[in-house]
């Protein structure tokens, strides 16, 4: 799956299907370690969009508590 154009919510269910898949012990240990490299990529990203809308969100009401208090 291609980063690049890969949504937040499409990013959370691969890491969800990666995760059962290593629960379940369904791949040998090199196919593990790169679904782990991918889920830790996928997190890396999540992170990111969350952060992104972290500050949005601060911008938004930092706006909003100027425009009450003039």
């Amino acid at each position: 799956m291609a980063k690049s154009n890969i949504t937040f919510e499409e990013a959370i269910a691969r890491i969800e299907e990666i995760v059962n898949i290593l629960e379940n012990n369904k791949s040998s240990l090199d196919e593990s370690l790169k679904l782990f490299e991918e889920a830790t990529t996928l997190c890396s990203f999540c992170n990111n969009k969350l952060n992104e809308a972290q500050s949005k969100i601060n911008e938004f009401t930092l706006v909003e508590e100027n425009k009450l208090n003039q």
